[in-house]
C-alpha cells in the first residue's frame, strides 16, 4: 500500500504452507521436515490521494490507485514438526526490497517481511487443517510503516497423481486487523481498520528417495506452483469533497502478490 501524498506505507499479513507428500510420514510417530520456497512475484498495491480543488475550475474528489511492482524473487524457508497426526510449522518471508512507478513517474521503494507461527492435525492422511497467527510488516519510502497482524485459518492436502507426482494445495483466511502509522488516519480519523486476508497455492508436487544425497533423511519433495496472497483493508474512508471534508465514501483497498513458485522439503 502506498500512499503518494501524505507517504502511506503498509504491513500485509499472510500465510505460508509447505505440502509434503503424506507418505513421508508413513510409519513414523515424528518427523521434522525443512522447506524453502522460491516465489516469482509481482506485488500490487495501493496508493490514496485526497480530494482537491482549484477554486472556480473544478473539484476532484479523493481516489484510490494502483501500482504495481515489478518482479521479484522471495525466498520462504519454513520448518515443520510433526507427531503423529499433529503438526507445529513455522515459516518467513523473507525482507526484500520492491520497487514501484508512481502516476508522475516518480519511483517508490517498500521493503517488506512477514513472519507466522500455525498448529495443525490432519484429519486425512493428506488433508490437515491449520490454525495459527500471521503478521507483516511493510515500510515504504518516507518511513511509514504498516502492521497487519491476526489469526488466519487454513488446510493444505494433497492426492496422488502417479507412484511419485501429486497435486498439493494450500489455502487459507484470516481476519486480520490494520494499524497505521502514527499521525495517519483515513478521512474519518481511524488509524485501525479491519483486513481480510486470503491465500492459494496450488500446484504438482515430485517425491522422491534422499538417500543417495542425504543419508538420514526419509523423504524429499519439489514442488512447482502458482502462489497469490491477498489483503482486503476494509471500510477506508475516501473524502469526497474538499470543500466539505466531513463528506466521504467507504471503500474496499486490495493488495495482492502473486507469482509462480518453486518449492523443496526434506523430512527427517
Amino acid at each position: 500500500m502506498i500512499v503518494r501524498r501524505t507517504g502511506m506505507r503498509h504491513s500485509v499479513a499472510a500465510l505460508v504452507l509447505v505440502a509434503v507428500a503424506g507418505s513421508s510420514y508413513a510409519g513414523d510417530d515424528w518427523s521434522l521436515t525443512l522447506g524453502a520456497k522460491v516465489w516469482n512475484n509481482k506485488w500490487t498495491s495501493w496508493d490514496y490521494y485526497q480530494p482537491f480543488s482549484v477554486p472556480a475550475i473544478v473539484d476532484v474528489p479523493g481516489a484510490s490507485e494502483n501500482f504495481t511492482s515489478g518482479n521479484q524473487s522471495t525466498l520462504l524457508p519454513s520448518v515443520t514438526l510433526r507427531y503423529q497426526d499433529f503438526l507445529l510449522t513455522g515459516s518467513v518471508f523473507s525482507n526484500q526490497e520492491y520497487s514501484f512507478d508512481g502516476s508522475t513517474g516518480t519511483q517508490f521503494k517498500a521493503n517488506r517481511e512477514e513472519t507466522d507461527v500455525h498448529v495443525g492435525y490432519y484429519v486425512l492422511p493428506t488433508l490437515a487443517l491449520t490454525l495459527g497467527h500471521k503478521s507483516i510488516k511493510q515500510e515504504f519510502t518516507g518511513g511509514k510503516v504498516f502492521n497487519y497482524s491476526g489469526p488466519i485459518f487454513g488446510f493444505v492436502g494433497s492426492a496422488p497423481l502417479t507412484q511419485n507426482y501429486s497435486l498439493y494445495g494450500n489455502f487459507g483466511y484470516g481476519s486480520m486487523t490494520a494499524e497505521f502509522p502514527t499521525g495517519l488516519t483515513d478521512n474519518s480519523g481511524q488509524s485501525k481498520k479491519d483486513a481480510d486476508y486470503y491465500l492459494s497455492e496450488i500446484g504438482v508436487a515430485y517425491s522422491f528417495n534422499p538417500s543417495s544425497i542425504i543419508s538420514s533423511a526419509k523423504a524429499m519433495t519439489a514442488t512447482l506452483g502458482y502462489r497469490s496472497q491477498t489483503l482486503a483493508t476494509q471500510g477506508f474512508a475516501v473524502g469526497t469533497d474538499a470543500n466539505h471534508p466531513a463528506l466521504s465514501r467507504s471503500t474496499e483497498l486490495r493488495d495482492n502478490t502473486e507469482g509462480l513458485v518453486l518449492g523443496l522439503s526434506v523430512s527427517f
